[in-house]
Protein backbone atom coordinates (compact mmCIF):
# COMPACT_ATOMS: atom_id res chain seq x y z
CA UNK A 1 0.00 0.00 0.00
CA UNK A 2 2.46 2.35 0.58
CA UNK A 3 4.54 2.41 -2.77
CA UNK A 4 1.07 2.46 -4.33
CA UNK A 5 0.75 5.85 -2.52
CA UNK A 6 3.89 7.15 -3.49
CA UNK A 7 3.47 5.81 -7.35
CA UNK A 8 0.44 7.69 -7.71
CA UNK A 9 1.87 10.88 -6.10
CA UNK A 10 4.75 10.53 -8.65
CA UNK A 11 2.66 9.89 -11.97
CA UNK A 12 0.44 12.79 -10.41
CA UNK A 13 3.38 14.96 -10.78
CA UNK A 14 4.99 13.60 -13.96
CA UNK A 15 1.21 13.83 -15.77
CA UNK A 16 0.91 17.35 -14.29
CA UNK A 17 4.29 18.41 -15.35
CA UNK A 18 3.96 17.24 -19.28
CA UNK A 19 0.47 18.59 -19.01
CA UNK A 20 1.34 22.16 -17.97
CA UNK A 21 4.48 22.13 -20.51
CA UNK A 22 2.37 21.15 -23.38
CA UNK A 23 0.24 23.79 -22.30
CA UNK A 24 2.76 26.36 -21.97
CA UNK A 25 4.11 25.44 -25.47
CA UNK A 26 0.54 25.35 -26.69
CA UNK A 27 0.09 22.22 -27.69
CA UNK A 28 -2.67 21.36 -25.41
CA UNK A 29 -5.53 24.28 -24.30
CA UNK A 30 -5.85 25.93 -21.23
CA UNK A 31 -8.45 23.36 -19.97
CA UNK A 32 -5.38 20.61 -20.00
CA UNK A 33 -2.58 22.97 -18.88
CA UNK A 34 -5.05 24.20 -15.56
CA UNK A 35 -5.54 20.23 -14.99
CA UNK A 36 -2.02 19.68 -15.42
CA UNK A 37 -1.89 22.14 -12.47
CA UNK A 38 -4.25 21.12 -10.89
CA UNK A 39 -2.40 17.60 -10.87
CA UNK A 40 0.93 18.63 -9.73
CA UNK A 41 -0.46 20.76 -6.73
CA UNK A 42 -2.18 17.28 -5.76
CA UNK A 43 0.63 15.11 -6.75
CA UNK A 44 3.29 17.94 -4.39
CA UNK A 45 1.03 17.74 -1.43
CA UNK A 46 0.35 14.21 -1.65
CA UNK A 47 3.80 13.35 -1.21
CA UNK A 48 5.03 15.73 1.80
CA UNK A 49 1.98 14.43 3.48
CA UNK A 50 2.88 10.95 2.93
CA UNK A 51 6.73 12.00 3.89
CA UNK A 52 5.60 13.88 7.13
CA UNK A 53 3.66 10.64 7.86
CA UNK A 54 6.38 8.24 7.36
CA UNK A 55 8.80 10.45 9.22
CA UNK A 56 6.98 11.91 11.98
CA UNK A 57 5.51 9.64 14.64
CA UNK A 58 3.37 12.38 16.34
CA UNK A 59 1.86 13.28 13.28
CA UNK A 60 1.70 9.37 11.97
CA UNK A 61 -0.64 8.39 15.41
CA UNK A 62 -2.48 12.28 15.31
CA UNK A 63 -3.54 10.61 11.54
CA UNK A 64 -4.17 7.18 12.42
CA UNK A 65 -6.59 8.41 15.42
CA UNK A 66 -8.47 10.25 13.00
CA UNK A 67 -8.68 7.84 10.38
CA UNK A 68 -9.74 5.14 12.78
CA UNK A 69 -11.99 6.39 15.05
CA UNK A 70 -15.48 5.59 15.13
CA UNK A 71 -16.73 9.28 15.82
CA UNK A 72 -15.02 10.31 13.17
CA UNK A 73 -16.03 7.96 10.63
CA UNK A 74 -19.72 8.68 11.55
CA UNK A 75 -19.09 12.75 10.92
CA UNK A 76 -17.36 11.62 7.96
CA UNK A 77 -20.40 9.34 6.58
CA UNK A 78 -22.90 11.97 7.67
CA UNK A 79 -21.14 14.96 5.95
CA UNK A 80 -21.49 13.07 3.11
CA UNK A 81 -24.80 12.01 3.10
CA UNK A 82 -25.57 16.15 4.16
CA UNK A 83 -23.83 16.71 1.32
CA UNK A 84 -25.11 14.29 -1.11
CA UNK A 85 -28.81 15.78 -0.09
CA UNK A 86 -27.58 19.26 -0.61
CA UNK A 87 -26.61 18.26 -4.42
CA UNK A 88 -29.99 16.43 -5.08
CA UNK A 89 -31.82 19.63 -4.06
CA UNK A 90 -29.99 22.05 -5.83
CA UNK A 91 -29.36 20.15 -8.88
CA UNK A 92 -33.34 19.63 -8.97
CA UNK A 93 -33.95 23.08 -7.65
CA UNK A 94 -31.24 24.39 -10.83
CA UNK A 95 -33.32 22.45 -13.26
CA UNK A 96 -36.07 24.22 -12.84
CA UNK A 97 -34.66 26.87 -12.78
CA UNK A 98 -32.60 26.51 -16.03
CA UNK A 99 -35.79 25.56 -18.03
CA UNK A 100 -37.54 28.50 -16.63
CA UNK A 101 -34.95 30.63 -17.80
CA UNK A 102 -35.24 29.33 -21.38
CA UNK A 103 -31.43 27.20 -21.13
CA UNK A 104 -32.81 23.68 -21.67
CA UNK A 105 -29.87 22.42 -22.09
CA UNK A 106 -27.97 23.16 -18.65
CA UNK A 107 -31.37 21.95 -17.30
CA UNK A 108 -30.82 18.64 -19.01
CA UNK A 109 -27.51 18.53 -17.39
CA UNK A 110 -28.43 19.45 -13.80
CA UNK A 111 -31.21 16.64 -13.95
CA UNK A 112 -29.54 14.23 -15.85
CA UNK A 113 -26.70 14.90 -12.77
CA UNK A 114 -29.56 14.17 -10.23
CA UNK A 115 -30.88 11.23 -12.00
CA UNK A 116 -26.99 9.46 -12.01
CA UNK A 117 -27.07 10.52 -8.31
CA UNK A 118 -29.97 8.67 -7.01
CA UNK A 119 -29.30 5.86 -9.35
CA UNK A 120 -26.00 5.38 -7.90
CA UNK A 121 -27.79 5.98 -4.08
CA UNK A 122 -30.25 3.45 -5.09
CA UNK A 123 -27.45 0.97 -6.58
CA UNK A 124 -25.22 0.82 -3.95
CA UNK A 125 -28.48 0.08 -0.98
CA UNK A 126 -29.22 -2.31 -3.24
CA UNK A 127 -25.75 -4.18 -2.86
CA UNK A 128 -24.96 -3.06 0.79
CA UNK A 129 -28.63 -4.49 1.97
CA UNK A 130 -27.81 -7.85 -0.22
CA UNK A 131 -23.47 -7.32 1.83
CA UNK A 132 -24.81 -6.88 5.39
Amino acid sequence: MKNRRWIASVVEIALGLVLTVCGALGVVDTYWSGMGGGLLGVGIIQLVRYLRYYSNETYKSKVDVEVNDERNKFIALRAWAWAGFWYVMAGAAGSIAFQVLGKPELATMAGGSVCLLMAFCWISRIYLRRKY
